[in-house]
């Protein structure tokens, strides 16, 4: 049997991806990489399983919208050893999940909800003020009942975003996407699904480089940076995929 190759070091890896990708590289597996994170693990797999997504791309994503810093990194929400899974997540500061109560949002995603999956039981309504350039506005966010509640819900949104996707991918006669397109556009449709399907359109194909933007502000640049990131989770080891 031939010599087998070395697994690469974390750093070699993420040097190497932030090269690829040329974005700043974020270590979101360090969220997930412990013990005392494992009640965490343990739910994404049994949501990812649920919408239909890959654990560590669900985990990814779910990290960079707050959860990971706002709630994973704080020693209070931990008891014994183990993340604390049982408090209650604001949809607003540890999501993004501005609209998640709204009348007209939440039917187009409620099929990727499990059932019985209510208002009331898993999560409740909730008016927060986010900052625009144009003052302050409110937006019926929600707080979840549990951390399962918050990533069923976050995964709700985001399954919606990437059939959304497809369905307009399908639209232009484009076929086949390989991961990293993806892993990009559904990013892109989470975070603003009209500038997505402009840009999709524009483009004429899938090309997740062919925008020229360099400001970490830019949703280009946020969306190859979670790819980027994710690539870099599934090197942990952490997930079934």
């Amino acid at each position: 049997m031939g010599k087998q190759e070395k697994k690469k070091s974390k750093l070699q890896r993420k040097k190497e991806l932030g090269k690829q990708y040329g974005v700043y590289m974020n270590a979101y597996g360090g969220y997930a990489d412990e013990e005392k994170e494992r009640p965490l693990v343990d739910i994404i797999e049994k949501v990812a399983l649920h919408v239909g997504m890959i654990p560590s791309y669900l985990h990814t994503i779910i990290m960079g919208e707050g959860l990971g810093y706002l709630y994973i990194d704080l020693d209070t929400n931990y008891k014994k050893g183990k993340l604390v899974t049982d408090n209650t997540i604001s949809g607003f500061q540890h999501l993004g999940l501005d609209f998640f109560s709204s009348p007209r949002e939440l039917p187009r995603f409620k099929k990727y909800l499990p059932t019985g999956y209510n208002e009331g039981d898993e999560y409740t309504a909730v008016m927060e003020n986010r900052n625009e350039r144009y003052g302050v506005e409110q937006v019926p966010s929600a707080n979840f009942k549990d951390l399962e509640s918050a990533i069923y819900g976050f995964a709700a949104v985001i399954k919606h975003r990437q059939e959304l996707f497809v369905k307009h991918y399908k639209q232009y006669g484009y076929t086949n996407p390989d991961e990293d397109q993806i892993a990009y556009w559904t990013y892109y449709y989470y975070q603003a699904e009209g500038d997505a399907r402009r840009a999709l359109q524009s483009r004429g194909e899938f090309d997740i480089f062919k925008d020229k933007a360099t400001s970490r502000l830019a949703i280009h640049v946020k969306a190859l940076e979670r790819v980027a990131a994710w690539r870099y989770v599934q090197h942990y080891d952490i997930f079934s995929q």
